[in-house]
């Protein structure tokens, strides 16, 4: 299947950058979803294109915005079924369009929809074009005149198009309007309307040049659940529910204070400091391969925390002392497991999004009996570091410090050690105040996970304190 980009640029209301701009706009922040995307412009002008947008020639006998209902003409070039994402040319495009459904915009103050953004498969709303007439263009409108400007006698292709279709509208702030985003795009907006003034090439200030330009700002791809999928990891927690382990309850208050360390970069400069607060008697707790480093720098610490389904994972324990105690999600392979026979292992339970399906293997334990368990849902976000964080909050430890959890590369070291697993991982930047990070994907949607599991800590009763450098401890102290 095809998707279809298609924008409208006729007479010179807007010059041939307009085209560029929003075409690498959409194109940088749109996956292909197994879909081949094809970029068209319908116009009068089609030797101003850039490369690799195909024109569409424009219909003559149209004015301005009319020619966006000739874009439901059965002549255009698209087969019948194809999917078809139209965009004015003065939007800006502010987050992922990844899963776009069918939809047009509920206009924010008349009472039709706004054709800035429309998705459709071709031949569907076909009476947009097959009722139109040139009369609909100077016929008066009696139902908004009230709201029309000046000199404007009816309420254009918007108002035409809600009369003759019926369609789904998009999710309130998927699509939001300028005046509603000057200071910064809203959170979960998918695009902001320029309608009326300013349009992006007069807005010098702020976000908006970051974006309307060639190579601007990319939304982060969405990064769903696991790096394995959910057949994986559920036959995963099958296997391991069947072995004779505790099973994590949580713990009363603890009055020691819980050194959580992780292995990004900057975990490089921070042993001393770990050992110290060992020394101190804080517990320390390590995940992944940080509990390698540890030893390595002569700290053992008390606890070890595992998530990953992967079975690659099982490096991370090779020759691990059995004086540390090992908390590993259910989901955990059963390597894993199996290289820690004999060491003082916790299983845990990740709460997954959609945990129907863990709850119908762990019913059984629910049941009254010799073999009823404790089962214990741990919340948090899609890394080990902040489930452990989590881990730690119901482990009853109201201070936790934080180590290594940079969530951004340190030129081109991903952790504090080497680690072939991450090696070749596709990145992206992001900014905070006046600088740029760089991080790999998962990274990236784990710095916006910190923040609400902070909060959500913190609402608890529980202080966490995140040393080092990196995205995450930039992040905490401007939360501070």
């Amino acid at each position: 299947m095809t998707l279809n980009i298609v924008s409208v640029r006729v007479c010179t209301k807007y010059g041939p950058e307009y085209v560029l701009h929003l075409h690498d706009q959409i194109h940088r922040n749109i996956g292909a979803d197994g879909e081949e995307v094809r970029h068209w412009c319908l116009t009068d002008d089609p030797d101003s294109l850039p490369e690799g947008i195909t024109p569409i020639p424009h219909n003559p006998a149209l004015p301005g915005w009319w020619q966006k209902v000739f874009l439901f003409a059965p002549e255009m070039p698209w087969e019948a079924g194809e999917p078809v994402l139209y965009m004015d040319l003065d939007v800006c495009v502010t987050g992922r369009l990844e899963g776009l459904p069918d939809g047009i915009i509920q206009d924010w103050h008349w009472p039709t929809y706004n054709s800035s953004v429309m998705k459709w498969k071709h031949g569907e709303h076909s009476k947009i074009w097959d009722l139109f007439s040139l009369d609909a263009i100077d016929e008066p409108s009696k139902r908004l005149a009230h709201l029309l400007p000046a000199g404007q006698t009816n309420g254009g292709d918007q108002e035409w198009i809600t009369l003759v279709s019926t369609w789904e509208t998009f999710k309130p702030g998927e699509f939001v309007s300028y005046r509603d985003a000057v200071a910064w795009p809203p959170e979960g907006s998918r695009a902001v309307i320029f309608h009326g003034k300013p349009k992006p090439d007069e807005v010098a200030e702020g976000w908006v040049p970051e974006i309307w330009k060639v190579g601007g700002w990319t939304a982060v791809p969405k990064l769903d659940g696991m790096n394995v999928s959910s057949d994986y990891a559920y036959d995963n927690i099958r296997a391991n529910v069947q072995r004779d382990l505790e099973w994590f309850s949580g713990f009363p208050d603890q009055k020691k204070t819980c050194v959580l360390v992780c292995g990004g970069p900057s975990l490089k400069r921070s042993a001393k400091a770990i050992k110290l607060r060992k020394a101190m008697g804080a517990n320390i707790v390590t995940v992944n391969n940080a509990l390698r480093f540890l030893l390595d720098n002569g700290i053992t610490p008390d606890s070890h925390v595992m998530l990953d389904a992967r079975e690659e994972n099982a490096e991370f324990v090779k020759d691990a002392p059995k004086s540390v105690r090992y908390f590993l999600a259910s989901q955990v392979h059963p390597c894993v497991f199996d290289a820690l026979a004999g060491h003082n292992v916790v299983l845990w339970h990740n709460g997954m999004h959609d945990g129907t399906e863990l709850m119908e293997i762990v019913k059984p334990w629910f049941d009254e009996g010799p073999d009823q368990k404790p089962v214990v849902f741990v919340p948090g976000g899609g890394t080990v570091g902040l489930r452990a964080m989590n881990l730690a909050w119901l482990s009853g430890y109201k201070t936790i410090h934080i180590y290594g959890m940079d969530s951004s590369y340190e030129e081109d070291d991903h952790h504090g050690y080497p680690q072939a697993l991450n090696d070749g991982a596709e990145t992206t930047t992001v900014v905070l105040g006046d600088k740029t990070y760089r991080g790999a994907r998962w990274m990236i949607r784990q710095a916006r996970e910190f923040q609400e599991n902070y909060r959500y800590l913190e609402s608890e009763g529980v202080k966490v304190v995140v040393h080092g450098s990196g995205l995450i401890p930039d992040i905490w102290k401007a939360m501070q």
